[in-house]
């Protein structure tokens, strides 16, 4: 898989790439207590931002979904 985000800063890129390195949950509970407020928010977004990528690749962009619900609007 895949997940490309673009328009990111460099402190947003080196962030998402300390994020990736972790290894486990508790290794990124314990990175993320150590981070200010507005640093956890960052976190936060692009936790939410790869989130979003993932569930996008993996749906794809639901051709046969669409396709059958169009079948049923009036």
């Amino acid at each position: 898989m895949d997940i490309h985000l673009t328009n990111l800063t460099p402190y947003q890129v080196e962030m998402l790439d300390t994020m990736w390195h972790l290894d486990s949950e508790s290794e990124y509970l314990d990175w993320y207590e150590q981070l200010t407020a507005e640093e956890q928010c960052c976190a936060d977004v692009l936790q939410r931002l790869v989130i979003l990528e993932s569930m996008e690749e993996t749906l794809g962009n639901c051709a046969e979904a669409r396709s059958v619900l169009q079948q049923f609007r009036l």
